[in-house]
């Protein structure tokens, strides 16, 4: 075997490790609920998935593979990964349905607005255009995933205790939420929030991005009854 033979064979053998090599975004939210304290998400996103989680490695974490807008959420206490498949939106809007947008301009490429629906206000984003656009196509895919989830959700809660600013925020007004690029921060009427801390870019990890291979995989339309 001569030396230029040698050569392309090493290549051949490293060129599966290349496809996987790359950088990876590393976005970083400190979310509250009510009455609670602030905790940290992370998110990763390379070009094939994206993972959302608490900024532990080996914690629990929620996986997308973006291409297909499969959504999996493991849960490592129950050695289990619950996986959601992306439906087709059924649910009609409730009649009547006037969304109320206002909008304003602050410095740079960064805008503030608010969104209602039917008069009432359901949330403020202030967001940037042009920063991280990949991480925003994938939040915009994973959103779109679970709304099958919470049209499930809305259906099975009393008609009473329904929020059309659920329907507003999960499901119809995905894209709006989105529209003004990456949300750095976002008040919700129902008292959660959500604050930018910071971002970057390293190299990516392949382990982050793997389900693990002994867990248990669960079919959530099943367990939801689709």
């Amino acid at each position: 075997m001569n030396k230029l033979t040698k050569i392309l064979l090493w290549l051949a053998m490293l060129w599966p490790m290349l496809g996987l090599a790359g950088n990876m975004t590393e976005l970083d939210y400190l979310d509250q609920d009510p009455g609670t304290a602030a905790y940290p998400t992370r998110i990763l996103v390379n070009k094939k998935f994206m993972r959302m989680d608490s900024g532990k490695d080996a914690g629990d974490f929620i996986l997308m593979d973006r291409h297909a807008g499969t959504v999996y959420n493991v849960i490592r206490s129950e050695a289990n990964i619950y996986r959601y498949n992306p439906h087709p939106l059924t649910l009609a809007k409730p009649t009547p349905w006037k969304i109320q947008e206002q909008v304003k301009q602050l410095p740079g490429n960064t805008r503030k607005f608010t969104l209602g629906v039917n008069g009432k206000p359901c949330m403020e984003i202030t967001a940037t255009d042009n920063l991280l656009p990949d991480v925003v196509s994938a939040l915009a895919t994973y959103r779109q995933t679970l709304t099958s989830v919470e049209v499930l959700t809305w259906q099975r809660t009393p008609a009473e205790m329904r929020d059309q600013c659920d329907l507003a925020q999960h499901v119809f007004e995905i894209r709006r939420t989105l529209q003004y690029g990456l949300p750095i921060e976002e008040l919700y009427a129902n008292g959660r929030s959500r604050r930018y801390v910071s971002h970057g870019t390293r190299a990516s990890q392949a382990a982050l991005f793997q389900l693990p291979p002994k867990y248990k995989m669960v079919n959530a339309d099943q367990v939801q009854g689709k």
